[in-house]
């Protein structure tokens, strides 16, 4: 991953070094529970527990060897006196690396978890900021009724909230430990001692597998993460287009230097929302090479393998950073309130015809003819520019509910019953 978009903390976390030392994490965890099991003395315990990563010897024996488990392992019995033999006792390569993984994946989230409490707070905060802030909703990209510019943020909080509980979900199934030997049936060490490991580790354990973990697992939590952001893409899409110059009733923060274009000094561009439009597709363009990584032959390949290198640290670094850019886009965010009420007038009254037509059917009008009298003067008032209730007051139709007209086509009326969406939803809040 290019250091644009990786943070130091999780290039750290994914870096060559840190995989070894997590891998000799599984190794010492297997070297304990040998010892509980009495297996090896207490002497030996504490002589195989010496050893440390040494990362350029490990690379240099891989030249040799072409095998990067087997050159992490003779490094590391090179330090060891006669207890060495029993390092990497039972254990086959991906039993280390797998479970290695895991404890990865478990520290990369614990970033993005960081990251994700702090957007959800400033998405929940600008929701109460923007609560009562009418503004036009639009279906098929045109004006439809009236809503909130906070009603936007409360569903994208709700949005993103639910994604996230699926990406959990889904990191608690790949984050285990596996030590069922090279074919899965523990040919060496029991079921018992990959439940201790497990206990040292602080990893529950898969109930089956073959050499590897399922690969369903791990995409399952690439496609969450996908998920996760392409609603972000969702949010910030939003964004972009009530940027539009001829809509501008919003606009991403400007900086006092910034600047918007090479060639032409006038413009502000919407590039945070871009950016993190291309990032989601980045992400959601792992989901293919994972879902191709679940077929492996007969008990395993390798073929899943420099997939998963690449993957998982672009992954985990590209939601990270689109959390911490999502969180600073809104903060900075500029609302055009009188604009957003501007475009509410614009539709003549004509956003309140929902409203106006069921009032129609409780006075006992027929619902057909109401609507095609409701949408006659709706264009008419569109065309004419003049208010709704103008060209309603001029047709005979409506005169069982003229009277009801001022309540009906109350802007406040109208929104009153988003409070209690906010207070159902979220009361504690």
């Amino acid at each position: 991953m290019i250091e644009r978009y990786q943070s130091q903390k999780m290039r750290d976390i994914f870096s060559l070094t840190n995989r070894y030392e997590n891998m000799l994490r599984v190794e010492h965890a297997s070297i304990n529970a040998l010892y509980q099991r009495h297996i090896i003395d207490e002497k030996d315990k504490d002589a195989l527990l010496k050893g440390k990563v040494h990362i350029d010897d490990i690379l240099q024996r891989e030249k040799t060897l072409k095998h990067d488990v087997l050159a992490f392992v003779e490094s590391m019995m090179s330090q060891l006196s006669d207890a060495k033999r029993y390092f990497h006792y039972g254990l086959t390569s991906t039993d280390v690396v797998d479970t290695a993984q895991s404890l990865i994946l478990k520290d990369a989230h614990a970033c993005i978890d960081i990251a994700m409490t702090s957007l959800s707070e400033e998405i929940l905060l600008q929701a109460k900021r923007y609560k009562s802030t009418p503004m036009m909703a639009r279906t098929h990209g045109m004006f439809a009724e009236m809503s909130t510019f906070g009603l936007r943020y409360l569903r994208f909080y709700e949005d993103l909230n639910r994604s996230y509980q699926r990406y959990l979900d889904a990191l608690n199934d790949v984050t285990k430990v596996k030590l069922s030997g090279a074919v899965g049936h523990y040919s060496v060490l029991p079921r018992t001692h990959e439940k201790m490991v497990g206990e040292i580790l602080g990893l529950p354990i898969q109930k089956l597998s073959t050499q590897v973990l399922a690969r369903d697992q791990h995409a399952t939590l690439i496609s969450a993460i996908a998920i996760l952001g392409s609603v972000i893409e969702d949010f910030v899409l939003d964004i972009r287009l009530l940027s539009r110059s001829d809509v501008r009733e919003v606009s991403e923060g400007f900086s006092k230097n910034q600047k918007g274009s090479s060639a032409m000094p006038h413009k502000k561009n919407p590039i945070l929302s871009e950016n993190l439009t291309g990032l989601s597709r980045m992400l959601r363009g792992y989901v293919t090479m994972t879902m191709e990584n679940i077929a492996l032959w007969h008990e395993r390949d390798i073929s899943h393998s420099s997939v998963e290198r690449v993957m998982f640290e672009d992954s985990f670094s590209v939601l990270e950073t689109m959390m911490k850019k999502l969180k600073d886009l809104i903060q900075n965010l500029v609302v055009f309130e009188e604009t957003m009420q501007a475009h509410i007038d614009q539709t003549y009254q004509t956003t309140f015809s929902q409203r106006l037509l069921h009032v129609c059917i409780d006075k006992g009008l027929d619902r057909i003819l109401s609507y095609e009298h409701i949408q006659q003067a709706s264009f008419t008032a569109l065309d004419q520019k003049k208010p709704l209730s103008d060209v309603l007051l001029l047709d005979a139709f409506f005169d069982s509910i003229k009277d009801d007209l001022v309540n009906v086509l109350d802007q406040k009326q109208y929104l009153k019953h988003l409070e209690h969406v906010f207070d159902d939803l979220y009361p504690q809040k």
